[in-house]
C-alpha cells in the first residue's frame, strides 16, 4: 500500500512539473514574440514598395542637405523609360522557438506574396505604352534566426527578462537564378585635382559579409553596423548569375542590384548601383555592382535611430518581358544612423 501511495505521489509531482515547464515555455514564447513584434530592428516594414515607383525613390526621409535632380524615371533604351515595384498583399510568418536555460533562438520564416508591376512610357509624349507593360504574380520566402538571452531581474516577477542579443541577416528568394556572393561596405575618400576633378575612392570597410556565412552570421544587437547622417558610403555587392541573362546593352549586365532602406511605408528609398564601368564601378559586368550612397538622417528631432536595408538582386528577364519568370534574390542588414555632433 504505501509503495502505492509512493508511486501515485510521483507520478502527481512529475506532471505538475511537466505542467509548470510547459506553461513557463509559453510564457517566455509570449514574451519573445512580443520582443520580435516590438523591436525596429527585426521585420519587414520599409522592403514593400507600394506598387509603381521610380527606379531611385525617397518617401518621409530626413535628407537635409542632399540636393538631386528628381527624374521620373529611368531610361533603359532609346526612347523609352521604366518605373516598377512590388505590392505584398499577403504575408505570413511562422516563428519556431528552442529555449535552453538561460538562451533561446527563434526561427523566423515570412512567407510573401503579391502583385509585380512593370510601366513602360514613349518619352517623345510621355504615353504609357501598354505593350510593354505588364504585371504579375510573385511569392518569396524570407527567413533569418533571432538569439534571445535571459537575464536575471529580481523586481520582474518572473524574477528574470528576456532580451534579443544578436540576429542573422534576413535572407529571401524567388526562383535561382541570381544570388549573392558578397557583400561590403566602405567608407569613402575624395579628393581633387586641376586635371583630373574630383576623385573618389573606398577608405576603411565598414562591414562585410560573404555567402558562406549569412545564415549563421549573428549581428550584435547593440552594436549594429552605425552610419554617420549625410555621410557617404560606397557598397560593392558581388552577384552571382546562372542564366539564361537577359541583357538591355552592349555590356551584358542581365541583373540590377538595389538598396531599399527605410522603417515603414512612410519612410523609405531605393538606390540603384550598377555593374557598367561607370563611376566607382570600375569594371563593366565583372558581377560586382558598386554605387555611392549618401545616407539619410536619423528623421527631424532624433539623435540615433535604426532602419533596414534590404539589398535586392533581380534579373532583368524579371523587369522586362512578362513571361521571364520573377527571379530575385534579398538580403536584409538593420542599421544605425546617428546625427554628428
Amino acid at each position: 500500500m504505501n509503495f502505492l501511495i509512493k508511486g501515485l505521489s510521483f507520478c502527481i509531482i512529475f506532471f505538475i512539473g511537466c505542467s509548470d515547464i510547459k506553461n513557463n515555455n509559453e510564457n517566455d514564447e509570449t514574451e519573445l514574440l512580443r520582443l520580435l513584434d516590438e523591436d525596429s530592428a527585426t521585420g519587414l516594414d520599409g522592403f514593400d514598395d507600394g506598387g509603381l515607383v521610380n527606379i531611385e525613390y525617397d518617401t518621409g526621409l530626413e535628407l537635409f542637405g542632399l540636393s538631386r535632380t528628381l527624374g521620373d524615371t529611368l531610361n533603359y533604351g532609346e526612347g523609352y523609360r521604366v518605373r516598377y515595384g512590388r505590392r505584398i498583399l499577403n504575408r505570413d510568418r511562422t516563428v519556431e522557438f528552442t529555449i535552453e536555460g538561460d538562451t533561446a533562438l527563434g526561427i523566423i520564416n515570412y512567407n510573401l506574396n503579391g502583385t509585380f508591376v512593370v510601366q513602360v512610357r514613349d518619352t517623345s509624349t510621355m504615353d504609357i505604352i501598354d505593350s510593354m507593360g505588364f504585371s504579375k504574380d510573385f511569392s518569396s520566402l524570407m527567413t533569418r534566426k533571432i538569439k534571445f538571452v535571459r537575464t536575471v531581474n529580481q523586481n520582474n516577477p518572473n524574477g528574470y527578462f528576456w532580451r534579443i542579443s544578436a540576429m542573422t541577416p534576413l535572407v529571401g528568394f524567388s526562383g535561382d537564378k541570381v544570388s549573392l556572393s558578397s557583400l561590403n561596405i566602405f567608407s569613402v575618400n575624395a579628393s581633387a585635382d586641376s586635371i583630373n576633378g574630383i576623385t573618389v575612392e573606398d577608405g576603411n570597410l565598414l562591414f562585410a559579409l560573404n555567402s558562406s556565412e549569412i545564415g549563421d552570421l549573428l549581428l550584435d544587437r547593440d552594436n549594429l553596423p552605425t552610419f554617420d547622417a549625410f555621410q557617404h558610403i560606397m557598397l560593392n555587392i558581388a552577384v552571382e548569375n546562372n542564366g539564361p541573362e537577359y541583357a538591355l546593352d552592349s555590356v551584358g549586365v542581365g541583373e540590377w542590384v538595389m538598396n531599399r532602406y527605410g522603417r515603414s511605408q512612410y519612410q523609405r528609398g531605393r538606390k540603384k548601383l550598377n555593374d557598367k564601368g561607370i563611376g566607382v564601378d570600375e569594371i563593366g559586368n565583372d558581377n560586382i555592382h558598386a554605387g555611392l550612397w549618401r545616407v539619410h538622417g536619423p528623421g527631424l528631432g532624433q539623435e540615433s535611430r535604426i532602419f533596414r536595408s534590404f539589398f535586392s538582386i533581380i534579373d532583368l528577364a524579371t523587369i522586362f518581358t512578362e513571361d521571364g519568370g520573377y527571379n530575385c534574390y534579398t538580403i536584409s542588414i538593420p542599421y544605425k544612423v546617428t546625427r554628428p555632433n
